[in-house]
């Protein structure tokens, strides 16, 4: 740890609005990085080197200013970092007034060194979980053994363990500036939904934001239903945003292989949750069912299907894609649906007769009703 003058000076500006003295911070070779008195700064101050040199402090009096160069009364303290002096304080005045003040601030700097180095030990770590986040769903180049190396060596990561992703997309981090202050401050927000997310989460095996606005969270698999209370658990931490949060959720796997194959299936839930929102937009992979399927055919393949039934130009109204949704729900229960739709059986019958005459498919029949389910998930999936 080195004491510099980015480190020092806020100490002097703050303390100088709180004592008259003239403080002097010193670096490991005993040049004045900060002082109240700027003509010194970048001097030698040889009281300081003596300090670093015997490891003990220095009480200067008046009487005895004159055997150290440039050196003035007052007190000469070593600043310590684990057993080693990195540096020194100096207080200008006479010892038997500065001397108690010199010993509070060298602990109150001591303890902010301290702090500091955790700080960017914590910086240090979350930066090597980050760029291996940032590998781990690089969607084409994937060294998997690299990643399997790095994960053991760096982040303790144990493969046997069962692991299920969420992504959290939050939807108030989707602005991008030019400007270097909002991106700060849009850094600093993530910084602080991660540290709130890692405070309250205990089982968490791995997290990053992997964009500016989605964030990966890896937690221990956990029973079949229960990720339905984590994710809701991950909303409520932020309830003045909550609305704006969707999250995907991926299988519980083992191994590298599996733990990316959780990230692609939270990936594609929330693919999906942006076409086909979900009352509370928290959705596993499991509950889209043949959407899921849809969703990984080439756009070229979906709409060729399409277009051998529906020609261009013949769309399905709201109503008709409401009463084929409420028929789908039902499995094909006229009865049920008409009551759910409120309306008369023969209504229902006449609508369902009417969407057969505009699309030659009969939601009569099983085998149609099923295609006209593909034809509206394909218009959902593809912006034509």
């Amino acid at each position: 740890m080195i004491i510099t003058s980015d480190l020092a000076y806020p100490i002097i500006d703050k303390l100088k609005k709180l004592v008259d003295y003239n403080i002097n911070i010193m670096n490991e070779n005993g040049i004045i990085v900060a002082s109240r008195d700027r003509e010194r700064l970048h001097q030698i101050h040889h009281g300081a080197v003596e300090v670093i040199k015997s490891k003990r402090e220095i009480v200067i009096y008046p009487e005895n200013a004159d055997q150290y160069q440039g050196a003035k009364s007052g007190v000469n303290l070593p600043v310590e970092y684990r057993d080693t002096v990195i540096g020194v304080i100096g207080i200008t005045g006479h010892p038997d007034d500065v001397w108690k003040f010199g010993q509070i601030l060298k602990v109150t700097v001591e303890v902010m060194i301290g702090q500091m180095e955790l700080n960017n030990q914590l910086q240090y770590q979350n930066k090597i979980v980050e760029n291996w986040v940032k590998n781990f769903v690089h969607p084409t180049q994937v060294d998997m053994e690299k990643l399997t190396s790095d994960a053991i060596h760096y982040l303790n990561i144990d493969f046997e363990q069962e692991v299920t992703i969420f992504l959290v997309k939050y939807e108030d981090l989707k602005a991008v500036s030019t400007d270097f202050e909002v991106n700060m401050s849009y850094q600093q927000i993530r910084d602080d939904r991660m540290k709130k997310i890692r405070a309250a989460i205990s089982n968490i095996v791995f997290s990053a934001f992997i964009e500016g606005s989605c964030c990966l969270i890896a937690v221990h698999s956990m029973k079949r239903n229960s990720y339905l209370s984590v994710a809701r658990f991950i909303k409520d931490l932020f309830p003045a945003i909550k609305t704006q949060m969707k999250i995907g959720v991926g299988n519980g796997y083992t191994g590298i292989t599996g733990y990316r194959k959780s990230y692609l299936e939270a990936n594609n839930s929330l693919q999906l949750l942006n076409r086909f929102p979900l009352k509370e937009n928290v959705a596993h992979i499991s509950e889209w069912g043949i959407k899921n399927l849809i969703n990984h055919v080439s756009t070229d393949i979906l709409m060729s299907f399409h277009d051998q039934y529906l020609e261009d130009g013949v769309k399905l109204t709201n109503e008709q894609k409401h009463t084929l949704k409420q028929l789908i729900d039902t499995n094909l229960n006229m009865k049920i649906t008409a009551e759910k739709l409120h309306i008369h059986r023969n209504t229902l019958i006449y609508r369902l007769d009417a969407i057969a005459k505009q699309t030659g498919l009969d939601p009569k029949s099983f085998q149609d009703l099923m295609i006209l389910h593909f034809l509206m998930t394909i218009d959902q999936l593809v912006d034509k």
